[in-house]
């Protein structure tokens, strides 16, 4: 990773490796993703990044990340 800044990275960084994810990989209709599970809605997700080498996957609307997708 490179980063520039005029902060510095003692600032930037702080607190970061106390951050936790409640992150899963999962497959939607042969997609798969990483998704961060709802607590609102049981059995739904919200897409944070697509692993699907399939190009076609990353130009669907549907998949972009932070649209919601069912689990079950």
């Amino acid at each position: 990773m490179l980063m520039w800044s005029t902060v510095p990275e003692e600032f930037v960084f702080e607190g970061m490796e106390n951050t936790t994810y409640n992150w899963i990989e999962t497959e939607v209709q042969g997609v798969k993703m990483v998704v961060e599970p709802s607590s609102e809605k049981p059995g739904t997700g919200r897409i944070i990044r697509l692993l699907c080498p399939k190009p076609e996957s990353y130009l669907n609307p549907a998949y972009q990340p932070g649209m919601t997708v069912n689990l079950i």
